[in-house]
Parts: C-alpha cells; sequence; structure tokens
C-alpha cells in the first residue's frame, strides 16, 4: 500500500510545492485573468440593460479565450471559444476563432473543416480565402492555393502577407515542375531553367509586390529566392517545399 498511497499523495493531488512552480503559478494568472474578463463582461449589463445575461456571457467567454490565444494558450482557449459556441453556434466569427485555436493545437483537419464551412457562407472574406490557400499549400496542392490566394488578393490588393503566400505557392509549383522534368530526364537541366518557368517567374512577381507593399519583408524574400538558387545548385527539393508549407 506504500507504493499507492505515495502516488495518490504525490499525483492525484499536488503538494503546496508544487502548486507553488513557475508553471503552476502561470497558469493560476491566466485563470485569474480569465475570471477577471468575464467578471467585466457580466457588469455590462449594469451599462446595458438590453443585453441578456446569454449575450453578455457569450461574450464574456469569447474575451477569456483571445486572451489564453494572446499567452498561447490555446488549448485554454478552445475551451472557452466552445462554450460561447453553445450559445451561437453559427457565428462566423467564433468559428473563425475556434478554428485558429485548433490550427495552434495541431489540429489542422478540424480546423480546415470549419473554414471550408466559412467558405459556403462568406465567400468574399479574404480571411477565410487566405487559409483555404494555406491548407491547399500544405497539402501540396499549388495551384488550388493560388486559385485561393488570387480571390483573396481580388478583395484585399495591398495585403503583403498573401503575395508573399502566393509567391511561395508560385515557387513551390516551380520547384516541383523543375523536379519533375529533371526525373524525365537523362542529362542535368541547363543553368537558368528554373528562371525560365511561368511559375517562377509569378513567384519571383508576387514576391516584389510584397516587398514594395511591406519592405520588412525582404529578408524573408532574400531567404526564398536563396533557397531557390540552392535547389537549382543541387539541393533537395523536398526541403525547399517544407519550409514554404510551414505556413500554418
Amino acid at each position: 500500500m506504500g507504493g499507492g498511497d505515495d502516488w495518490y499523495r504525490g499525483r492525484a493531488f499536488p503538494s503546496n510545492a508544487d502548486l507553488h512552480t513557475p508553471a503552476m503559478q502561470n497558469k493560476w494568472i491566466l485563470l485569474g485573468i480569465a475570471a477577471v474578463v468575464i467578471a467585466a463582461a457580466i457588469l455590462i449589463t449594469v451599462c446595458a440593460p438590453g443585453l441578456t445575461p446569454a449575450i453578455v456571457l457569450r461574450d464574456g467567454e469569447t474575451a477569456a479565450g483571445d486572451t489564453f490565444m494572446l499567452v498561447n494558450q490555446s488549448g485554454m482557449a478552445l475551451s472557452f471559444y466552445d462554450s460561447a459556441l453553445a450559445a451561437s453556434p453559427d457565428d462566423p466569427a467564433l468559428l473563425q476563432k475556434k478554428a485558429e485555436a485548433l490550427l495552434r493545437t495541431g489540429k489542422i483537419d478540424e480546423a480546415e473543416q470549419i473554414y471550408r464551412g466559412l467558405l459556403v457562407t462568406e465567400p468574399d472574406n479574404p480571411a477565410v480565402l487566405v487559409r483555404i490557400g494555406d491548407f491547399s499549400t500544405h497539402r501540396g496542392d499549388y495551384e488550388a492555393a493560388i486559385s485561393s490566394y488570387e480571390a483573396a488578393l481580388a478583395v484585399q490588393p495591398d495585403n503583403a502577407k498573401t503575395w508573399l503566400r502566393e509567391g511561395d505557392a508560385y515557387l513551390a509549383l516551380a520547384i516541383t515542375e523543375y523536379a519533375a522534368r529533371q526525373a524525365g530526364s537523362s542529362s542535368p537541366l541547363p543553368a537558368g531553367f528554373l528562371d525560365s518557368l511561368d511559375s517562377y517567374r509569378s513567384a519571383m512577381a508576387d514576391y516584389a509586390k510584397a516587398q514594395k507593399l511591406d519592405p520588412r519583408l525582404s529578408v524573408v524574400v532574400s531567404t526564398r529566392t536563396l533557397a531557390a538558387d540552392q535547389f537549382e545548385a543541387g539541393g533537395k527539393y523536398q526541403d525547399l517545399l517544407a519550409s514554404l508549407k510551414s505556413t500554418l
């Protein structure tokens, strides 16, 4: 029984020392923040009596979820978003928040299912279109990704990060085209062959637009072009594609 008692005391109920570790203290702080946010939302009813308790609670739970997302506690955020969605299951903003929390926890398929549903109800939402493009990129369907990014840019043409994403999809497409051509050739492809591909030129054009809109992206773009040059010089295309799929 001694071993069982040790497990019971040490694991089922943490000691005072366990409760005061930095990790536990951070959890208590986060729970305190969430409680304050929810309490503040409830107090709104005093100033806005037209709001129902259910709406106030939903908004408080949403705010708590947002707070946990800010401090990278996506699992806790997800639980609050689920509670909020119980009151408003079709709320597109809440669904998108839940999908982002799912992505943070590595549940990509569940997140994509939510975004696919949002695409039906909000086909012109650029944030939704971008995420659909990201999922396609992640699966290696670069042409579908490009189509989604183009649709997003038609609505929001000044978004530098979307131009960057589309450039990545074009570059990944160029790399796969190059690798397929090389695999079917008995001799090495001529120098500069990658540059001659339409998909590669489209990637460079997108990168140029991204840099023009946001000069801070110049370092990212330089990294991309350097990786492409290294690939053509004999690098592994799988490594480059893996780096371009890290959007999610």
